[in-house]
């Protein structure tokens, strides 16, 4: 059904489908707006005739995560991505009305007014690519819309509206470590989630987050030192990884309580708000618990591990993916270099 309106001495004309996003356009006549309007709803009639059987966004979301509860441990950000996707481009909207222009429109706005980075609007589209690339391996999508979303994907970027996140080199200084141990360690409020352990888990283990607070007490052995990380985050496959506890990670493993399947049974959403929350009270900018896992990798290498063996902890396939947390400075290498000639 289209609708007009007169906007001084234009006519706007919005035309509104069900399963089709919203589309409008103005003329400098009203007979002008009616001939486009009822154009473009022909349009969308032929495509609703041929394309009858178009899976819903909704629906597509729903069948990739399926596939990825079988596949991955599904973490925040692809729930995040998800949820993002259903409220902005509309559960109900069919796959075969999805266009460049309805995809640029919503990068766009998640830029301007939710404020997000273009590496976030990377995660949304990404998240779609793989539930598209899902329903065409499971034959519900044609070959052709996942060739259309790599020319999108293209576009979204040389437009600046997704991107690669910049590798970030945070690390906590000793004085907020400090500060974030006494204060998780002396308040009571904060004692339902054992942060104290938390912190130090973190840099010892080296282990994501969602890592932590999956980690299950049957996965833990004692003897070896080791544990196991089920799904363990990887780019292209995610798998079981058996890994060294080290530093005092495993004498806090030990004094953990055996009241749950699980070693430290948080939702890692509650740690992390938690810990953003501590580090606002404490004045600490721009520190993520992420970063403890930055910190833990720079000191292994700080105490002369190899990459070989830092990857062993940290899970890292590709080796080149570690340099970033070497941090070398010139002057400490000049330092070494005089050090070892003496």
């Amino acid at each position: 059904m289209a609708t007009f309106q007169k906007r001084g001495t234009r006519w706007r004309a919005i035309v509104r489908k069900k399963g089709h996003p919203a589309q409008s356009k103005t003329f400098s006549t009203k007979a002008r707006a009616q001939a486009w309007a009822r154009e473009v709803e022909g349009l969308l009639e032929d495509t609703a005739a041929g394309l009858a059987r178009s899976p819903t966004l909704g629906e597509i979301l729903d069948r990739h995560l399926a596939h990825l509860d079988l596949t991955s441990s599904r973490g925040r950000k692809n729930k995040s991505a998800d949820r993002t996707l259903r409220n902005g481009l509309g559960a109900e909207t069919l796959v075969s009305a999805l266009d460049f222009e309805t995809l640029k429109t919503f990068c766009r706005t998640r830029i301007q007014v939710d404020g997000v980075k273009p590496s976030t609007t990377m995660t949304d589209i990404m998240h779609l690519s793989g539930a598209i690339t899902t329903s065409i391996v499971e034959e519900a999508l044609p070959e052709k819309a996942r060739v259309n979303m790599s020319v999108w994907r293209i576009g979204l970027k040389r437009a600046g509206l997704i991107g690669s996140p910049d590798n970030r080199d945070r690390r906590p200084t000793a004085e907020e470590l400090e500060a974030i141990l006494v204060h998780t360690k002396h308040n009571r409020a904060l004692r339902r989630i054992r942060y104290h352990d938390l912190v130090r888990f973190a840099v010892a283990s080296c282990m994501r987050l969602d890592e932590i607070c999956s980690l299950r007490w049957s996965d833990v052995d004692l003897e070896t030192g080791t544990v196991i990380i089920r799904l363990r985050k990887h780019p292209t496959q995610k798998t079981d990884q058996k890994v060294p506890l080290m530093g005092e990670s495993q004498a806090i493993i030990e004094r953990q309580p055996r009241v749950h399947e699980r070693v430290f049974p948080y939702g890692s959403d509650s740690v992390g708000n938690g810990f953003r929350r501590i580090c606002q009270y404490l004045e600490i900018e721009d520190l993520h618990f992420h970063d403890l896992r930055h910190e833990g990798i720079s000191r292994l290498f700080e105490r002369g591990y190899q990459i070989q063996e830092v990857s062993m902890v940290s899970g890292h396939r590709d080796w080149g993916s570690l340099r970033r947390y070497v941090n070398l400075k010139a002057g400490d290498l000049a330092k070494k270099d005089r050090d070892l000639e003496r």
